[in-house]
């Protein structure tokens, strides 16, 4: 509301300017006024499309929001354990409001998010060090995420690449007993880490706690 005052007042001037022009006969009474006018009327004019500019920009916003949110509810990673394919095979995953679909070659595979109980990005070196921290070795990655802990703690002790850090998404579901799935993240850490964050929204608005 106030921007539409301002804007009118400006017009108000501008309109002066004008009938200024039109009464004064000095030529240079006359250049004045004419700058003055066009001053103010372009004042007016801003004032009058900021909101629409606005909004205009808020849309697409919004627009590049929702477009990236559906771009990265799908994306491919590498399986490294918990669903019946081979190790490394790359596997596309689509989340939907419902459940996970995991597709790899001619195999299709989906997870209802109802039986998810957590969701993590862990590096290998933070398995490893659960993973050596016990004796035996393996013992650590088992009591951390199971078989597929041992698997990541394994590959960690066997880098060639010093200081070299993957990241993975754990996936631990319920059905009936506990069960873990597991990828190399890769390039695809956006899509990971949306699907941490809608699970960990899901459980805050449902009021879920895993005991």
């Amino acid at each position: 509301m106030l921007k539409k005052i301002l804007g009118g007042i400006c017009c108000f001037l501008a309109i002066g300017g004008v009938l200024a022009i039109a009464s004064d006969t000095s030529t240079e009474s006359a250049t004045v006024n004419i700058g003055i006018s066009i001053f103010f009327i372009i004042i007016a004019i801003l004032f009058f499309t900021s909101d629409k500019r606005k909004e205009k920009r808020q849309r697409r916003k919004e627009d590049w929001y929702a477009s990236y949110n559906e771009a990265i509810k799908t994306c491919t990673m590498k399986h490294i354990n918990g669903l019946p394919i081979a190790e490394n095979m790359d596997c596309k995953i689509t989340a939907m409001d419902d459940k996970f679909m995991f597709s790899s070659g001619t195999m299709n595979f989906e997870l209802e998010k109802s039986k998810i109980t957590d969701m993590c990005i862990r590096t290998d070196q933070e398995i490893e060090e659960q993973y050596v921290s016990s004796i035996g070795g393996a013992v650590g990655g088992a009591v951390l995420f199971g078989p597929l802990g041992a698997m990541i703690g394994g590959r960690a002790k066997k880098k060639t690449v010093k200081n070299e850090i993957h990241n993975y998404l754990i996936i631990t579901y319920q059905s009936p007993d506990i069960k873990y799935i597991g990828f190399e993240i890769d390039r695809s850490l956006a899509s990971a880490e949306a699907y941490v964050n809608d699970f960990k929204n899901r459980n805050v608005i449902a009021g879920t706690y895993q005991l």
